[in-house]
C-alpha cells in the first residue's frame, strides 16, 4: 500500500512517534548541536537548545499542527496560501515555524523524479531501493533534503532556512536566567 502524503511537523518537543533511524549526523550548527537523521518514514532534525524538532513522515503523525503534502498530485503550480487542499497539492509550498529561540522557513517543491541529482554528494543519504532515497545536505543557513518516490515519479525537495538565530551566547544567557530563577528557594 502506497502512502500518498508526507507530513511535516515542527514542535518545541521531540515527536511522540517512534522513528527508525537509518543514518544520522550530529554537527555544531548555528551555535549549537543539531542532529540530522534519515528515518524509515523520511527525516527528523533536532536542536534541543533551540527547542527545535522537525519530523517529516509518510506515516501518520499524532501532532497538533501537521502540514501535509500530497505525493500523488499532478506537477502543477498553485498558490500555497489558499485552502488546505490547494496547499497540499501545490508544486511549491512554504512552511514557517518560530520559537523563542529561532525562526525557520521550509520551502517544499514537487519535482519530477528525473530531476533528482543521483550523482551528487550529500551529508546523509539512505537508499531504500533503486530509486527511493532520502538525503540531507547541510548549508550555511540551513539544510536541504530530497525524498524520492518512484511510484509517483516524484522528487520532493525541501530547503529549510533559518531566518533569525540568536547568537549562541544569547541562548546561553536565556538558559542561565531560567536556571537562576529555578534554583531560588521556595521561601524567597
Amino acid at each position: 500500500m502506497f502512502r500518498d502524503t508526507l507530513q511535516f511537523v515542527h514542535s518545541t518537543r521531540p515527536p511522540t512517534t517512534d522513528v527508525r533511524v537509518f543514518d544520522s549526523l550530529t554537527r555544531r550548527f548555528l551555535g549549537t548541536e543539531f542532529t540530522f537523521r534519515v528515518v524509515g518514514s523520511s527525516h527528523y532534525v533536532s536542536a534541543p537548545a533551540y527547542d527545535f524538532y522537525e519530523l517529516s513522515s509518510c506515516e501518520p503523525v499524532a501532532a497538533d499542527d501537521v502540514a501535509s503534502v500530497r505525493l500523488d498530485a499532478a506537477q502543477v503550480s498553485t498558490d500555497s496560501s489558499g485552502a488546505e487542499e490547494d496547499a497540499a497539492t501545490a508544486s511549491t509550498r512554504r512552511l514557517t515555524y518560530e520559537t523563542d529561540a529561532l525562526q525557520c522557513e521550509t520551502l517544499v517543491e514537487r519535482r519530477p523524479l528525473a530531476t533528482f541529482p543521483d550523482d551528487a554528494s550529500f551529508d546523509l543519504a539512505y537508499w531504500f531501493d533503486d530509486d527511493a532515497v532520502t538525503t540531507i545536505d547541510l548549508r550555511p543557513a540551513g539544510y536541504e533534503t530530497y525524498h524520492t518516490y518512484p511510484e509517483f515519479d516524484l522528487a520532493l525537495y525541501t530547503r529549510t532556512v533559518f531566518e533569525s538565530v540568536p547568537r549562541a551566547t544569547d541562548v546561553a544567557d536565556r538558559l542561565s536566567t531560567v536556571d537562576r530563577r529555578s534554583s531560588r528557594s521556595s521561601t524567597d
